[in-house]
């Protein structure tokens, strides 16, 4: 018969391994190495064994410490594909528990007693002496031993010790997540800090979908759909931690492009604007008025490069992106109503560089931009984009 070393992927696997190396005792451990071991140089060789278990197990204890600090702020995490909160963090243990296996078969008594059909066999967790298995205690203890038997008492003490430490830390973080779970204040927070984390993936995506192109499908939108767009605190506590950045990300990705689809953004307006639908459209109203404005034509019948950075400025996207925003949406744009002569972009990022030496910052130069062009958003378009982007 050989021992089971099953251990549950949850709470009570936790429990049981943490019991089995809560009971280590100087007696039970004599009553280990009695077992199996019969000279020095077994003793040697066990100790050397147990130290290149502690030496995996210190390494998979920093991974888990580290892995514990951002487990329960992240809303999705890469280790939620598939698996239960109890399955990743036993991979997370998986030396440990090899090496405490191991061990503990090390230590306990062969038997080679036939099971009756039927009866599974016993954990090797339970019979083990140094665990709960039955043990004599020794009349001299320890001290009556040589030294290396001593050394291999306080290695394995050590081994469990940071075993018991790194059993402790998962049963919180299962605890932890249960409890934020059901606590929806808390839950609607980790959501929140969760898709403004992610929403630089989310801008970068949104350009290469186009208007008309459907919807992946997506888990998590699925399950959404499943719960009622109604019931948005159930959905939130359902999925927290039910699946990985890439689902949570694609979902956001849809969610951001179905909003702005609602509120009538068209091309690349919701790369530029996924979270700010009434700026996409009075820039918008602006490109296709652009010659009205009072300074739009420079010199030679072009564009004038201080209006083109000051309108940069004012569309309030982040400078890295200001060139593809001119390239891929103001020129595209502006050809189809304007009139003037483009400029190309090292002359506006050039003029751009020259009004920064000057002392222009981004919040004066789109204050200028916006005083030449009140007559193109009056109160009444104004409150036509309001309405539209309110709807939804």
């Amino acid at each position: 018969m050989r021992y089971k070393t099953i251990v549950e992927h949850d709470q009570s696997g936790i429990e049981m391994v943490q019991n089995a190396v809560d009971n280590l005792l100087e007696e039970r451990f004599i009553e280990g190495i009695r077992t199996k071991h019969h000279t020095i140089d077994e003793i040697f060789e066990t100790t050397e064994m147990v130290c290149m278990y502690q030496h995996r197990m210190n390494v998979e204890a920093r991974r888990l410490t580290k892995f514990s600090k951002n487990f329960i702020r992240q809303y999705a995490t890469d280790n939620n594909q598939c698996f239960s909160t109890g399955d990743v963090l036993f991979q997370k243990l998986r030396s440990t528990m090899k090496s405490l296996k191991e061990l503990f078969h090390k230590t306990s008594k062969i038997d080679r007693r036939q099971l009756p059909e039927g009866v599974s066999a016993p954990s090797v967790f339970e019979k083990s002496p140094m665990a709960k298995g039955d043990y004599s205690p020794d009349v001299f203890g320890i001290e009556s031993f040589p030294k290396p038997v001593k050394n291999l008492y306080f290695a394995i003490d050590q081994l469990f010790n940071t075993a018991n430490s790194m059993l402790i830390l998962c049963g919180e973080m299962i605890k932890a997540e249960e409890e934020t779970r059901n606590d929806i204040d808390r839950v609607r927070q980790i959501y929140k800090e969760s898709c403004e984390e992610m929403m630089a993936a989310v801008k970068a995506a949104t350009a290469f979908i186009a208007p008309s192109q459907d919807f992946p499908e997506n888990a998590m939108e699925k399950q959404r759909e499943r719960i009622g767009v109604k019931n948005e605190d159930e959905f939130l506590k359902r999925a927290y931690h039910n699946y990985n950045k890439e689902v949570m990300t694609q979902f956001l990705i849809i969610r951001a492009l179905r909003e702005a689809r609602n509120d009538g953004l068209v091309g690349r307006e919701p790369d530029f604007w996924y979270n700010n639908h009434s700026k996409a459209l009075m820039v918008r109203k602006v490109i296709e008025n652009f010659d009205t404005i009072s300074c739009a034509e420079g010199q030679k019948g072009k564009l004038c490069s201080d209006t083109v950075v000051e309108f940069l400025k004012w569309c309030d996207v982040p400078e890295e992106k200001e060139s593809e925003l001119y390239k891929k949406h103001f020129i595209p744009n502006y050809q189809k109503y304007g009139k003037l002569k483009e400029l190309g972009w090292n002359t506006i990022s050039g003029q751009r560089k020259y009004l920064k030496d000057q002392g222009e910052t981004n919040q004066s130069l789109a204050a200028k931009f916006e005083r030449y062009i009140g007559h193109i958003l009056t109160d009444e378009v104004m409150k036509e984009i309001n309405k539209a982007t309110k709807q939804n």
